[in-house]
């Protein structure tokens, strides 16, 4: 990845991608509270529109509300960095100097309608008693009405930041399929479904592809969850591997935030985020870019490399996977 800078039961749930300029063009509610576990700093109101409910059965100070994201954003990277050995942005080249990720929580209206954002830009840390003067932060947005016990939108947001720490790469429907994989780390529900054979043919006709590359979210199904089964059936997490906190996690509810030891094909993701490290770095060359604009990031030329990735990874993990290059496909 070329590290140039550049300006910039869990239900199905939206996820509204927009820029920090139209987010912040907004007047904001003023977020007067803050709580901080592991490297995640949330702030958030008690009074005004953005308010969270006040319930705290623990009587900690904190209310469940904000306690239960913070469980939910400290059990995904624990699982994913720690125990799956994903990418750690808070330890990425791109990401270097990061200290933390802030979480502002505010009303829906306050950041663009949806559940939630991640901005791929770090920026200096707002300063606070736990902090450093000169820490630096990535920083995510969450709608007020985001329930953690029952939504996944902190979990997708973290995983967004994993991506970004590793590629340019923001295709849709690569960067949001993966990501609703991602979500079956929390589910209970299984892989979730299945509209292509994980047998394959490996990669997929060349005239499926354009269909491919227009999806979004539901690229999960015609490809991100078939070939996590293809190389993963059982899809067991390594229980031993993870930290009895972990294991022991529960929201205000008592319900655990790790809800099953089941994630078909986490080795081949990860495994596809390191093929695409490198596949950025051949895009940015081949296709002449000058820097990594959001419009070079989301571009379709794009799509080519990232499938490339998506192949090479999948070939060291299951066979057969026939050849696919990026270079001599018809964009």
């Amino acid at each position: 990845m070329i590290s140039l800078k550049f300006s910039i039961e869990f239900p199905v749930f939206l996820v509204l991608a927009v820029t920090v300029s139209g987010v912040s063009a907004q007047e904001k509610s003023v977020l007067t509270e803050h709580y901080v576990r592991g490297p995640f700093r949330i702030f958030y109101a008690i009074d005004g529109k953005s308010a969270v409910p006040p319930a705290d059965q623990d009587s900690s100070g904190v209310p469940d509300h904000v306690e239960d994201v913070a469980k939910q954003l400290w059990g995904t990277r624990e699982l994913f960095c720690t125990v799956l050995k994903f990418p750690d942005p808070l330890q990425s080249e791109r990401y270097d100097g990061v200290d933390c990720v802030e979480i502002y929580i505010r009303e829906r209206s306050e950041i663009g309608g949806g559940n939630g954002v991640a901005f791929e830009n770090p920026q200096r840390a707002k300063k606070i008693d736990e902090g450093k003067p000169d820490d630096r932060t990535l920083v995510m947005a969450l709608g007020k009405h985001v329930d953690a016990t029952k939504n996944g939108t902190p979990s997708h947001e973290f995983f967004h930041l994993i991506q970004y720490s590793t590629t340019y790469f923001k295709n849709s429907w690569y960067l949001e399929g993966m990501t609703r994989w991602s979500e079956h780390a929390l589910h209970t529900d299984g892989i979730g479904e299945i509209k292509y054979s994980p047998r394959g043919p490996w990669p997929q006709k060349t005239q499926h592809l354009p269909i491919l590359f227009d999806m979004s979210y539901d690229a999960e199904h015609v490809l991100w969850n078939p070939i996590a089964v293809r190389t993963d059936p059982k899809g067991v997490l390594p229980e031993k591997d993870a930290p009895l906190e972990l294991q022991r996690l529960q929201y205000s509810d008592g319900t655990p935030v790790i809800r099953d030891p089941l994630l078909n094909g986490a080795a081949l993701m990860r495994d596809i985020l390191t093929e695409l490290a490198k596949q950025d770095d051949i895009a940015f060359e081949t296709l002449g870019y000058k820097d990594w604009s959001e419009d070079n990031q989301r571009s379709p030329q794009n799509n080519p490399f990232i499938y490339q990735a998506v192949m090479d990874a999948l070939r060291k993990h299951t066979r057969p996977v026939g050849r696919f290059d990026a270079k001599t496909f018809s964009r």
